[in-house]
C-alpha cells in the first residue's frame, strides 16, 4: 500500500509543469489528464496524446453521430498574442468502430467523408459546445478568453494591470513528451 502511494506521488510530481526563466513545459501525461478531464463526455471520449517535434498526434473516439476511432494530426502556428489565439493546423483520420458490419461500412463511408472537403461540417458539428474552439476547414483556433480554465489566470492582476497584458504568450512548440510555452514582455514582441 505504501509503495504504490509513494510511485504514484512521484509519477505525479514527474509530471507537473517545468518552470523555465522565459516559460514553461507541460508534460504530456499532465495534458492528456487535463483534456480527459475538460472533454470526456457521452459523446466523445480523449484515448491518448502524443506530443513530437512534428505532428503531435490526439486519439479519440467519438461516439455521437457516429461511432468511431478518429486521430488528429497537429502542429502548432505562430503565436497572435494580440487577438488572444493559439492556432494549430490539423488533419484527421478515423476508423468506424461499431460492432455491426453494416453500421461499419456506413461508419466508413462517413469517415471517408469525414476526411474530405465535407468533413469540417461534421467535426463543428461535434465540437460545437466548445465556445472557446473555432475550426476553418484545417486551422482549429483556441480563443483563451473564453477557455474557462484560463481566464482567471489572464485577468489576474499584477501590478496594475492584468496578466495578460503584462506576460504574452510568444511561442508554442512541441518535442517528443512535452509542450514548451515561451513567455515574454509584450515589447519583447517587436524585437
Amino acid at each position: 500500500m505504501q509503495a504504490s502511494w509513494s510511485s504514484r506521488l512521484q509519477r505525479s510530481w514527474q509530471q507537473r509543469p517545468i518552470l523555465h526563466r522565459d516559460g514553461v513545459s507541460l508534460q504530456e501525461a499532465w495534458l492528456l489528464r487535463k483534456l480527459q478531464q475538460a472533454l470526456n463526455g457521452d459523446s466523445l471520449q480523449i484515448d491518448g496524446l502524443s506530443l513530437l517535434s512534428r505532428d503531435s498526434t490526439l486519439h479519440l473516439t467519438a461516439h455521437h453521430p457516429l461511432a468511431a476511432r478518429l486521430t488528429l494530426h497537429f502542429d502548432f502556428l505562430p503565436v497572435d498574442w494580440n487577438s488572444r489565439q493559439i492556432c494549430l493546423r490539423y488533419q484527421v483520420q478515423g476508423e468506424a468502430i461499431s460492432p455491426s458490419t453494416t453500421r461499419r461500412v456506413l461508419g466508413g463511408l462517413l469517415l471517408g467523408v469525414l476526411e474530405g472537403a465535407f468533413g469540417h461540417k461534421a467535426l463543428q458539428q461535434l465540437t460545437k459546445p466548445l465556445d472557446w474552439l473555432t475550426l476553418e476547414q484545417d486551422v482549429a483556433m483556441i480563443d483563451l478568453t473564453r477557455l474557462p480554465a484560463l481566464q482567471p489566470w489572464l485577468d489576474y492582476p499584477l501590478l496594475g494591470k492584468p496578466v495578460s497584458e503584462r506576460i504574452v504568450i510568444r511561442a508554442l512548440e512541441t518535442s517528443p513528451g512535452q509542450l514548451r510555452i515561451y513567455l515574454g514582455r509584450p515589447q519583447a514582441l517587436s524585437d
